[in-house]
């Protein structure tokens, strides 16, 4: 074979060495250009992820309790936490709570062995396990969601409304209000399902109601200790009690503490002298006025003549005491170390007095909201606007016939209290009811009578955080049952309305999932 011939056959038969090399080395640098491309879709990946958990999206989607067959995300189960959590951060001072800590590091108010965030878990569990026992009732009887779309509409830009009253966003009130893993749809969701269950639960409420004979409360307000519940007392009372002991000198030193045991003593016995002397002359025909003067007693402890409806409300030192005492008799009663009361009993009766029907149409006098959220009082103008539409009203009534009907339907039309199917109705009031002061006095006018018109004007309290201005144009339709027997009715509703809904709760048993643990920490 010719030197040519081989030198073609070694060139057909491979690459040469030099050859090689390169390939190998752009093989492996193609290689190493696959693995870092890989490496770079993998971290890309895991940054994404890690934006993705921390913005709460899988947190918000984890199950973090079953009630009954239905499994609850932590953001459902959030709602209803942050609801129960709510009174507590407000008012955090009164109830042992601090809204600077974890709710997982405070220990709850009287059990040592519950936290906060224990105790906002279970209400919240109770919570959702009582909504959607009535939302499936609801539906159960008929009810449909469609039947509720506007209300919630209104609920949710009324929200939104009061987010925007505090700048800001609705997603962010939203957050601000419910946790981190609240949005607008799981809102919007459980406002229906709470709608839905308001709605059963109030017509379940009125059907009891409605059902109570005459017989039915005279049997519940005979029983047991009820009528002590529900009668009014009369009783009046001189409290005594003993100076102030010192227990440091002048230097901050502490005394000695026979010495102060010895000045309490005699600090408590001179209270019980003047108790005596208090008893003997009122015994003796004195009027209560009289002894308390002579003896310069705070008016904190005087009690003349005093009225109350219920026990509950008489001094617990004194109670047990007081109810033995026929009308007219007095006592003194010993109060331990803090003093002693002198007691007498004027009389107790069942209150009779019948409560009053009123309608209303209200003209509400715009306002604003300073930067602390307190209300700023309406403007001139805002009260001239309000007292012209009440006027306005007041004038088309009085140009018609002047009965409860077209006053209804005025209050359906016009009112900016209410839901316009009401006629501004306002059932079985008392003179102790919750109402505003102006609405009260009006009602419980001396003279006032059935078919009787007003107007009042109401300002919410200086510095208040809620609360409206305006004026009510008021008709009092007149006397419903006796307030015993009111109240008798009310007892009776909520306890068989509570125990149908206990009822209701046996098939939506609850328990916490693995999700719960995102909230509240």
């Amino acid at each position: 074979m010719s030197a040519s011939r081989e030198k073609k056959q070694r060139q057909s038969a491979g690459p040469s060495e030099k050859a090689l090399q390169a390939q190998q080395q752009q093989a492996a640098r193609k290689r190493k250009t696959i693995v870092y491309t890989v490496v770079g879709v993998v971290i890309a990946g895991l940054v994404a992820a890690l934006l993705i958990w921390n913005s709460g999206f899988f947190q918000a989607r984890a199950t973090a309790a079953t009630v009954g067959d239905t499994t609850l995300s932590a953001a459902e189960l959030s709602y209803y936490y942050y609801n129960a959590r709510q009174p507590y951060a407000m008012y955090g001072s009164y109830m042992g709570f601090d809204t600077s800590k974890p709710d997982d590091e405070q220990t709850y108010t009287g059990d040592e062995n519950k936290t906060f965030r224990d105790f906002f878990l279970e209400t919240a569990l109770s919570s959702a396990q009582r909504d959607m026992a009535l939302a499936a009732e609801a539906l159960k009887s008929g009810h449909t969601e469609a039947e509720i779309k506007e209300d919630v509409d209104a609920q949710i830009s009324s929200f939104k409304a009061q987010g925007a009253s505090y700048g800001y966003g609705y997603s962010a009130f939203l957050k601000a209000n419910f946790g981190p893993y609240m949005n607008a749809g799981v809102f919007k969701q459980i406002v229906t399902r709470s709608l839905l269950a308001q709605i059963v639960q109030n017509e379940k409420s009125e059907a009891l109601s409605n059902g109570y004979t005459t017989e039915d409360l005279e049997a519940y307000y005979g029983e047991d200790d009820h009528a002590d519940t529900y009668d009014t007392f009369e009783y009046s009372y001189l409290y005594f009690t003993p100076k102030t002991v010192e227990t440091k000198d002048e230097d901050g030193n502490d005394i000695d503490e026979e010495k102060v045991n010895a000045e309490k003593e005699l600090a408590l016995a001179e209270a019980k002298t003047k108790a005596d002397e208090a008893l003997k002359a009122l015994k003796d025909g004195g009027k209560l006025a009289d002894v308390a003067k002579k003896y310069e007693l705070a008016e904190s402890n005087i009690a003349d003549h005093t009225t109350t409806v219920g026990t509950g409300a008489i001094p617990s030192a004194i109670k047990e005491e007081l109810l033995k005492l026929k009308d007219g008799e007095f006592k003194l009663v010993e109060n331990g170390e803090s003093g002693y009361y002198v007691i007498t009993f004027h009389g107790r009766e069942r209150a009779e007095d019948p409560t009053q029907d009123v309608r209303h149409i209200l003209a509400l006098a715009e306002h604003t909201t300073d930067d602390d959220g307190k209300l700023v009082a309406p403007t001139d103008e805002a009260w001239a606007a309000a007292k012209e539409k009440i006027d306005a009203i007041v004038a088309e009534y009085e140009s018609g016939d002047k009965s409860e009907d077209s006053f209804a339907k005025l209050a359906n039309e016009k009112s900016d209290d209410g839901d316009g199917t009401t006629g501004g109705l306002y059932t079985k009031i008392d003179p102790t009811s919750r109402y505003v002061p102006e609405f009260l006095d009006w009602i419980f006018e001396d003279g006032r009578k059935p078919g009787d018109t007003g107007v009042v004007q109401h300002s919410a309290e200086e510095g208040a955080t809620s609360g409206y201005y305006g004026y009510h144009f008021m008709y009092l339709v007149g006397d419903n049952e006796a307030k015993w027997a009111r109240d008798v009715r009310s007892a009776l509703t909520e306890q068989d309305l509570n125990a149908w809904m206990e009822e209701l709760d046996k098939g939506f048993e609850p328990s916490l999932a693995a999700g719960a643990n995102n909230l509240g920490r």
